[in-house]
Formats: C-alpha cells, sequence, structure tokens
C-alpha cells in the first residue's frame, strides 16, 4: 500500500514537474535589444505635421454628417413629456 502512494506521489510529481519546465521557455529573449534595434531604424521624414489645418476641414464638413430626423423629432416630444404613472403593486409584479 505503501509502495503505491509513494510511486503515485512520483508520477504526480514528475508531471507538475514536466508541467512547470514546459511552460519556461528555453531561450529569454531582452527587450531592451529588441527596442534598441527598433530605434536604429531612419525613416526620412516625409513633411510637416500641422493638425490645426485638419481640425480645421473636419469642423467645415461637420455639418453634412448632422442627422436630421423629422419622423422621431415629434413622437420623441411626446414620450418625453408624458408623466410616469405606476400602475401596477408589488403583489402583479411579483406574479409576472
Amino acid at each position: 500500500m505503501k509502495l503505491m502512494w509513494f510511486t503515485s506521489g512520483v508520477m504526480l510529481g514528475l508531471t507538475g514537474l514536466s508541467v512547470a519546465m514546459g511552460s519556461v521557455p528555453s531561450r529569454i529573449t531582452d527587450d531592451t535589444a529588441i527596442y534598441q534595434r527598433l530605434s536604429e531604424i531612419r525613416v526620412p521624414k516625409q513633411g510637416n505635421i500641422n493638425f490645426d489645418a485638419d481640425i480645421n476641414h473636419l469642423s467645415k464638413i461637420e455639418a453634412r454628417y448632422q442627422e436630421d430626423l423629422p419622423r422621431l423629432r415629434n413622437p420623441m416630444k411626446r414620450i418625453s413629456h408624458q408623466k410616469y404613472r405606476f400602475t401596477g403593486s408589488r403583489k402583479t409584479l411579483a406574479r409576472k
């Protein structure tokens, strides 16, 4: 009986050890080396960055994309001006 417990414990230990060793990568990379190599890439400047012109352009064309919903305006007003009235009681709500 002791031999069975010992054998199962050894098997469980070996299984746990193999899982733990399998989750650790064999080659650990150094992130700083990767970033240093990426920072050495030289890209020529394409042009001057000017956000003000883009913002002005977007502000001018914004009015074209606003939706006009005339069919929904009256029902929305009617629903928003309607007073809320509780019609049920706790007993009827509990049964539903």
